[in-house]
């Protein structure tokens, strides 16, 4: 198993949505995941960094499936066009790291 060094958990965020929209759960599972545990992000870590990349214009936020507990739609993420970009050199530096 390839060793993720030096990772954040933004750039994490970044990589695991280069592939599809998802909520907040899936994306968290995913990045625990493809860091093999090294970052595992609680709900409050998680909606820090995902704001902050809401803020910085590389994720967006849509309403999803409805949740069927509370009968709200929950939120996905998916990247925006600058965020595919970020989230492409953050895949391209990760290959290229020796683990």
């Amino acid at each position: 198993m390839r060793q993720v060094l030096s990772i954040t958990p933004r750039a994490a965020l970044l990589r695991v949505l280069i592939t599809s929209e998802s909520d907040g759960p899936e994306i968290m599972r995913k990045v625990r995941d493809w860091t093999g545990g090294t970052i595992e992000l609680d709900e409050q870590g998680f909606l820090a960094a995902i704001l902050e990349l809401e803020g910085a214009g590389l994720v967006e936020r849509h309403a999803g499936a409805i949740d069927k507990r509370t009968g709200e739609p929950k939120n996905t993420y998916s990247l925006t066009p600058a965020g595919h970009t970020s989230a492409m050199e953050i895949l391209a530096a990760s290959l290229t790291r020796k683990g």
